[in-house]
């Protein structure tokens, strides 16, 4: 099969000027594809462009694509992958870095694997056999874990841990040439999770082979500065598309919090107390809530007759109850540890609130609100 390695770069003549040699290299391993070497140079000041230019006239399988300007790293790999495709006639993509963050050696491992029967192959980070740089600050660790477990969640691919790598393997026929590139929602380091999205929409045969994640040591990045927002961006409107009650459902959410810590507020001034003013409060904000999601956020389940709505709405009680419970308990806990002041009785009751919204949406779209 003919496979086109596409690598972006920006001021990365150091090292493309190894890359290349070590790709080759790994190449003579892999008799059984054709491979090819894309270079999408973002107008490096630097003459990353020349030194490719120089391989190139010893090598008829390696090639340039000029961009006019810098672009982000999701329109560079977007910009590569239609030439790929459309000109170089690409059967299988690989993405991968010029910084040697990603080891030309894994390449070898993922497009064996590939051979296997896969549609698409990640290298991830976040399996066993894989690592992130120990030098990483804990923020960067954090925001790395936390974003491939939020991605997860919230899309609802729990087969997959790591939604942000950017050393893959993908089919093209059925798969790549079915998805509009120019359609991607994002120019920058989001592209990855969009694109991993509309690959399992399509039902490909996804793995993940585990890489080991290395350091830059020299070169630019083309990395953006807003790119954590950027993902938040892409990831909450893949789901709105996906399903939109997911967000009726947290602005219900937001309705029944505004209801539940006004009474809270007010009822924890009262003889019942924190922990009492907790559960009251909450039964109330709960009776609200279901109301509003029958009528709005799950309008096209919505529950009718009585009968049926008194025992979904048991079921409503009973399984609401439980972070409910679990939040008084916290609060409770809290307060006798460290006293019935404001701050303490607060920071239980949100972490309660928080606990208490990925329970009940899980309960109510998959249990009561369930699709017919």
């Amino acid at each position: 099969m003919k496979v086109v390695v596409v690598i972006p770069t920006y001021n990365e003549r150091e090292n493309i000027k190894l890359l290349i040699p070590a790709l080759f290299e790994q190449f003579k391993k892999l008799p059984q594809h054709d491979m090819h070497i894309l270079v999408v140079d973002g107008n490096s000041p630097d003459g990353t462009a020349k030194e490719v230019l120089e391989f190139q006239e010893k090598n008829t399988n390696i090639h340039l694509l000029k961009e006019t300007n810098k672009s982000g790293l999701g329109a560079a790999y977007i910009y590569g992958f239609q030439f790929a495709v459309e000109k170089l006639g690409a059967e299988v993509l690989v993405e991968m870095d010029a910084d040697f963050q990603h080891d030309p050696k894994d390449l070898v491992k993922m497009l064996k694997t590939f051979d296997e029967g896969y549609d698409y192959v990640i290298g991830s980070r976040y399996v066993k056999g894989g690592s992130i740089p120990k030098q990483w600050a804990l923020y960067r660790k954090l925001l790395s874990l936390g974003g491939s477990l939020f991605t997860k969640i919230v899309l609802g691919i729990y087969d997959i841990n790591d939604f942000t790598t950017g050393f893959k393997v993908s089919r093209v026929h059925g798969f790549v040439d079915k998805i509009d590139l120019s359609e991607v929602n994002s120019s920058g380091f989001a592209y990855k999770i969009d694109l991993l999205y509309k690959m399992h929409n399509l039902g490909a045969r996804m793995v993940e082979v585990p890489i080991k994640f290395g350091l830059r040591d020299r070169g630019d990045s083309k990395m953006e500065k807003d790119n954590m927002l950027d993902s938040l961006r892409v990831v909450l409107l893949l789901r709105y598309r996906k399903s939109q009650s997911f967000f009726k459902f947290i602005v219900v959410g937001f309705a029944g919090l505004f209801t539940d810590s006004g009474l809270f507020t007010i009822l924890r001034l009262t003889p019942l107390a924190s922990a009492y003013a907790s559960a009251t409060s909450g039964f109330i904000a709960m009776v609200t809530t279901f109301a509003l999601n029958n009528v709005w956020s799950f309008k096209e389940r919505k529950l009718e007759g009585t009968k049926k709505k008194a025992t979904s709405f048991m079921v409503y009680f009973a399984s609401s109850y439980i972070p409910i419970i679990f939040r008084s308990w916290l609060i409770s806990l809290s307060v006798s540890h460290y006293g019935d002041k404001a701050l303490v009785a607060y920071s239980a009751f949100f972490v309660g609130i928080v606990v208490g919204l990925i329970w009940n949406y899980t309960v109510y779209s998959r249990v009561i609100w369930k699709k017919k």
